[in-house]
């Protein structure tokens, strides 16, 4: 188990590819139903949350504290 630098806390590890897989898939539902007036809401949410899935990938490595709830760079 990895612990977190700042607070010491449990650093929960994700696989970086799987991440970015499911970002880039969030992103690409998101400009699909941007097509549509009815799906722009649902578009929006999944849009930011892929958006979020690749920030997690590239400059967090994976890595999410849940002491501090911060991006961990152990």
């Amino acid at each position: 188990m990895i612990h977190c630098k700042r607070c010491g806390g449990e650093v929960v590890q994700k696989p970086v590819a799987r991440l970015m897989l499911v970002g880039v898939a969030m992103l690409a539902g998101a400009g699909l139903g941007a097509g549509s007036p009815m799906l722009w809401v649902p578009a929006a949410v999944l849009g930011l949350t892929g958006i979020y899935l690749l920030i997690w990938a590239l400059a967090g490595r994976g890595r999410w504290c849940r002491g501090c709830k911060r991006f961990d760079r152990v």
